[in-house]
């Protein structure tokens, strides 16, 4: 009878997580905490621009209305003491966050936009979505190039799919905001 050997992986929390971040061989790596496992986001020139697009229009808003604060592709926010993840875009209002973090937000960002990459899973990025807003984030956007689409998730509500024809709406999160899905995906 043959024997079955069950691999256990490796932890970390986040003060050991940040340690890791910290050092100067992970300084271009982007590494975020999922269930305290260390996870490298994958970049890619694509992913990287429809995010920065999304966070343009994201901070015209935020800069109109003083109203908080809009980190990219390298600003943490702390969910638990398992998950710090690292939206491709992600805002926080004052309110939540009244002083800029010199690290990570100790908390969730109100609006999480991530943009899949070619090498993220769909199945992931959705239980991910699941996670922030369990953490407390009041609206997630994924992003998927391939389909020029975004499903939109809120607490308490059904998943919303919005085509490139459609408008993704700041809801109580970003009053009045209001964005064409096609102006996010390149020409």
């Amino acid at each position: 009878m043959e024997e079955t050997v069950a691999i256990q992986k490796k932890t970390y929390t986040y003060a050991e997580y940040a340690d890791i971040i910290s050092r100067p061989e992970n300084a271009n790596r982007i590494l975020e905490l999922i269930d305290g496992e260390l996870v490298e986001k994958d970049r890619g020139f694509a992913p990287s621009e429809i995010a920065a697009t999304a966070a343009f229009y994201i901070v015209q808003y935020v800069m109109g209305h003083h109203t908080g604060y809009v980190t990219g592709a390298d600003g943490g926010y702390i969910l638990d003491d398992d998950n710090t993840f690292i939206p491709d875009v992600g805002y926080i209002s004052k309110a939540r966050l009244p002083k800029r973090p010199s690290r990570e937000a100790p908390v969730a960002p109100d609006l999480a936009v991530e943009v899949k990459s070619p090498t993220d899973r769909k199945r992931d990025m959705r239980l991910k979505a699941e996670k922030y807003l369990a953490s407390g984030t009041k609206m997630v956007w994924l992003v998927f190039p391939e389909d020029q689409e975004v499903e939109v998730y809120e607490p308490d509500k059904d998943v919303v799919n919005i085509g490139i024809d459609g408008i993704l709406d700041g809801g109580a999160v970003l009053p009045g905001f209001q964005l064409p899905v096609g102006k996010i995906f390149p020409e």
